[in-house]
């Protein structure tokens, strides 16, 4: 398997189980008001977990430069869910994506850094994207000139949480599955979909 091969297979991963651990939150957080036609929140979700997984991705595989494109993607989708297409809006997506992007790119940075630790590295992303949901809701009350009520920080922060716990764990493990084709070569991908559970 070449090296550009095993990266898009694990870019197409991350992206398959960030967009699980997302909808697991988002599932944890809103119940099943989240599949309501008329809830907007479930394209919230959908988008977090595809542009987090994106930059968890870039950092993990191709270095900053590309991690920070992914962050513009995450500008995007948040631009794209919150019409009309403003000036306002424009700063509203970036002070979202700002802090939460950055959020997981720290959290690339650490779960490379201790990829010794086999599991658990979940509870890393789970913190920075809860203190990068929160420091987004300071600004965003900061900006429109709201009271900052601490429950409410705290409660946004919460959700954000869950949000990097479900998606994090989601990452730990398709690093795992990174490890075992690095190390195992090509049979692994093919040994792995043609006797899932082991020889007989």
């Amino acid at each position: 398997m070449t090296k550009a091969t095993r990266e898009s297979v694990l870019t197409l991963l991350y992206i398959i189980f960030g967009l699980g651990g997302a909808l697991l939150a988002g599932y944890v957080i809103l119940g099943s008001k989240l599949f309501q036609t008329t809830n907007r929140q479930l394209f919230g979700f959908l988008v977090i977990g595809f542009s987090g997984s994106l930059v968890y991705a870039a950092i993990r595989l191709k270095g900053f430069g590309y991690g920070l494109l992914m962050i513009i993607l995450m500008f995007f989708g948040q631009l794209a869910l919150n019409p009309p297409l403003c000036g306002s809006s424009a700063i509203n997506a970036a002070i979202w994506a700002l802090p939460v992007g950055l959020a997981f790119t720290a959290s690339a940075y650490l779960f490379k850094s201790l990829n010794r630790i086999p599991f658990g590295k979940f509870l890393i992303m789970a913190f920075f994207i809860g203190l990068g949901y929160s420091i987004a809701v300071v600004f965003f009350k900061l900006r429109f000139h709201s009271p900052l009520e601490p429950h409410e920080i705290l409660s946004f922060g919460l959700a954000g949480l869950k949000v990097g716990g479900f998606i994090g764990i989601g990452m730990e493990i398709v690093d795992l599955i990174g490890t075992r084709m690095h190390s195992k070569g090509p049979e692994f991908v093919v040994n792995s979909v043609a006797a899932p559970w082991g020889k007989g």
